[in-house]
């Protein structure tokens, strides 16, 4: 039997294990670690050229491979990848997520699998905050409690959930783009929320592009703090009272609201800047009222931040 026969047919049975491990998220690990460890090819050749007998060099074959692989799963799980390696290789799903778990109390019990939390049928209220860097944001319905899906580009998704009682979990989300972020190339992200639970929602938007659309939820609180030039959302009417409270520094904001939701607007009074509502009709200074109140089955509640000077509510 020959040491090289041997040691070749365990390597490419250790990846082929290691890659369907990864592939059904067993485990997980980053591919661009292999060209960190460049360094076993000189370990292995000169294993090869040492004078001992094929007994000595399949064991030193196999201890280096396993040393390897030991390797690959610790360097995997620190930051030793940059955004040139980092980004997915073309065999690999199109929408790549990496996940890195935040240390929390350890009397506290936490759900974290790679991009996504699973739901539970005793989970009742959702707490979630959620930053995201860049990109366009399309907000959908799942089975899981929350996913967060990459279209286009390579990005880091962390996700981390505590249960604060038997039927509320808080979920902490955050989206960073890997590399310089181009207009057009930044992040297209599907966020998956289960539309069981009540939602309480706190945003925080670098930039985004494109309406946000949350009318599929039961959301009781919304905190929105923006960065984008220009601030679009869509909210529904499956809460009977919602609250929204808007940080933008977008000078102009759209809402759009159902026509069976009574709307109350309030800008806030620190800033002596022009103001423009339209859709509503003004109640009083910064107060602003729909004129639906008999015709409605909730009402959403509206603080907008003193640095808006426009904002639109659109009925649909």
């Amino acid at each position: 039997m020959k040491s090289k026969n041997v040691f070749w047919g365990i390597l490419f049975i250790s990846v082929g294990i290691l890659w369907m491990l990864k592939a059904l998220g067993v485990i997980a690990f980053s591919w661009c670690v292999f060209f960190k460890l460049w360094p076993l090819i000189l370990v292995w050749i000169g294993i090869k050229l040492m004078p001992l007998s094929d007994k000595w060099k399949i064991i030193l074959n196999v201890t280096v491979l396993f040393l390897g692989i030991a390797f690959l799963l610790i360097l995997s799980n620190s930051k030793h990848c940059n955004s040139k390696w980092a980004k997915p290789f073309w065999w690999e799903k199109e929408w790549r997520t990496t996940c890195i778990n935040e240390e929390i109390d350890i009397d506290t019990i936490v759900y974290s699998n790679r991009n996504l939390i699973m739901y539970e049928d005793n989970i009742e209220n959702a707490n979630l905050k959620l930053s995201v860097a860049a990109g366009k944001l399309l907000f959908t319905t799942g089975k899981e409690l929350i996913a967060i899906r990459e279209a286009t580009s390579s990005s880091k998704i962390l996700i981390n959930s505590i249960i604060d009682n038997d039927n509320t979990v808080s979920i902490k989300a955050e989206v960073h783009p890997l590399g310089k972020i181009r207009h057009h190339n930044s992040g297209k992200y599907n966020i998956q929320l289960n539309d069981a639970p009540v939602w309480k929602m706190d945003l925080e938007l670098s930039a985004t592009a494109g309406e946000i659309d949350f009318s599929s939820f039961k959301i009781k609180e919304l905190d929105i703090e923006s960065n984008a030039s220009a601030l679009d959302f869509k909210l529904g009417n499956l809460y009977p009272e919602v609250r929204v409270n808007v940080e933008s520094n977008a000078s102009a904001v759209e809402i759009s609201i159902p026509k069976d939701m009574q709307c109350t607007l309030k800008r806030a009074e620190n800033n002596l800047s022009s103001f423009t509502v339209k859709g509503l009709k003004q109640e009083s200074k910064n107060q602003y009222i729909s004129d639906n109140e008999d015709e409605t089955t909730g009402v959403i509640n509206i603080v907008i931040a003193s640095n808006v000077s426009s904002v639109e509510i659109k009925r649909y």
